[in-house]
């Protein structure tokens, strides 16, 4: 089960750029593969598979000079880090983890960021069909990062970065995708924010 009880919080207001931003939550689930239908093509006979989705909630606050509560603050990087309960050969527990390069923010609003994981990947590390996010997702980290210095993290466990613990966790990189390389990139409009193509 995913633990949520105990957050890390660090928003940064400093005379550099005065921006604060605020991670509210990341809800982790299932969310089946869309099945979409067009009229020209021949049909396919598939069955929909489960990916792990992670939808993070946050906020920016702008100072006046950027726009203040009608600015929009252009790109943010925000990386996202998931505990898997399964460890790797030389035992460490392996982590997810995907970078979103956000752009055009805006202040004031509730924010969020969508990124995915796929059920191939879930297949390969775990050799089985079904993901089901509360038991193969032992825990999340989420951190925002502007100009190359990190201004707010938050963890479903504790108050610091535990992804950063090299000795304990072995991190598998680009695993979690932005929605836009996703079956779900036509989904949900304005819900999350633009991410930057890579």
């Amino acid at each position: 089960m995913i633990a949520t009880g105990l957050s890390a919080q660090a928003p940064v207001n400093d005379g550099k750029a005065r921006i604060i931003v605020d991670i509210k939550k990341a809800d982790v689930k299932e969310q089946p593969t869309p099945m979409f239908s067009a009229g020209n093509v021949n049909e396919k006979r598939w069955r929909p598979k489960n990916w792990v989705e992670v939808d993070v909630e946050f906020d920016i606050k702008l100072p006046p000079e950027a726009g203040g509560r009608d600015g929009t603050f252009p790109a943010m990087q925000m990386n996202i880090y998931l505990a898997l309960q399964h460890m790797s050969k030389d035992g460490k527990r392996e982590v997810l983890k995907g970078t979103l390069d956000l752009i055009n923010v805006p202040a004031s609003d509730t924010c969020h960021a969508l990124a995915y994981v796929s059920p191939m990947t879930m297949k390969a590390i775990f050799q089985k069909d079904t993901v089901i996010a509360a038991t193969d997702i032992q825990g999340w980290g989420v951190e925002v990062i502007i100009e190359g210095e990190r201004r707010a993290l938050k963890a479903s466990v504790g108050k610091d970065p535990w992804w950063e613990k090299a000795e304990n966790f072995a991190i598998m990189p680009e695993m979690v995708l932005s929605k836009s390389k996703t079956p779900f990139s036509i989904l949900w409009g304005d819900y999350d924010v633009q991410v930057q193509p890579k």
